[in-house]
């Protein structure tokens, strides 16, 4: 890897770079993996999501397309509320506004999950996986462990004149 032999300040930069993007996707990242395991381990009120706004498809094809849906929740002894709620994972291809489906809130930021969603969580944690990486990796590139010797070489050099 030509980076690991290249210039230390080019190291360095790129270590603290992935370190930050790491660490910012993994703490954005935590925050949606609480809600995702509480759906999809039963946690949560259950309800009806009535569909009234379509958001767009993803670009995959339909036996795989999924469709975004805004809409609204309502727990089934009535006590919870929800307007213009998202539903996270999507739809198959030809809902339309109006239809009912069950589904679950688990106090997510503005996400409702469907009663039978499974997909979310796996793909949360894909995501938390690959940031890690990069966190790591970032580790690597800068080695942050090496600093307080590089400091106790730069303070025993001579100073110039």
């Amino acid at each position: 890897m030509k980076l690991w032999y290249g210039p230390p300040a080019l190291r360095l930069f790129v270590g603290i770079c992935f370190l930050v993007f790491g660490a910012i996707g993994m703490l954005v990242l935590m925050a949606s993996f609480v809600p995702a395991w509480q759906a999809t381990h039963g946690g949560g009120r259950t309800g009806t999501f009535t569909l009234t706004e379509f958001e767009g498809c993803d670009r995959f094809e339909p036996p795989v397309q999924r469709c975004g849906w805004f809409g609204d929740f309502v727990s089934d002894d009535g006590a919870e509320v929800r307007s213009r709620q998202r539903l996270a994972g999507g739809l198959p291809k030809g809902a339309q506004a109006g239809e009912t489906l069950p589904a679950r809130a688990v106090g997510g930021p503005g996400l409702i999950y469907q009663l039978d969603d499974t997909k979310g969580l796996g793909q949360t944690v894909s995501f938390l996986a690959g940031f890690t990486v990069i966190f790591v990796v970032g580790l690597v590139l800068s080695r942050p462990w090496r600093f307080r010797a590089w400091l106790r070489s730069r303070s025993s050099r001579p100073v110039r004149a």
